[in-house]
């Protein structure tokens, strides 16, 4: 793994939720599964996923946030949960 993008795959190949998820773009109306990285000291990167719902024209009204540390030999763990609980409904 060299770039946040092949962590980010990693990442969202570890929950149906996160398919199709994009990197954040400010100016993408109605994105409502988008993920940001920063870059850890040991050249591996942290990864959060965000999954929106609830009228994501408008900016989402409700979002669970998970945070995943991804190491250069391209193992995840994830690091923490925070945001609304996901509905049983949230489609997969």
């Amino acid at each position: 793994m060299t770039n946040p993008q092949e962590a980010a795959a990693l990442v969202i190949a570890t929950n149906p939720l996160f398919a199709g998820a994009m990197e954040l773009n400010p100016d993408l109306v109605g994105q409502s599964t988008w993920w940001t990285s920063s870059s850890l000291p040991d050249g591996g990167y942290r990864i959060e996923m965000t999954v929106g719902w609830g009228d994501c024209p408008a900016g989402c009204i409700n979002r669970h946030v998970w945070t995943f540390d991804v190491v250069p030999d391209g193992t995840v763990t994830l690091v923490e949960e925070t945001g609304d609980e996901v509905p049983p409904s949230l489609p997969a």
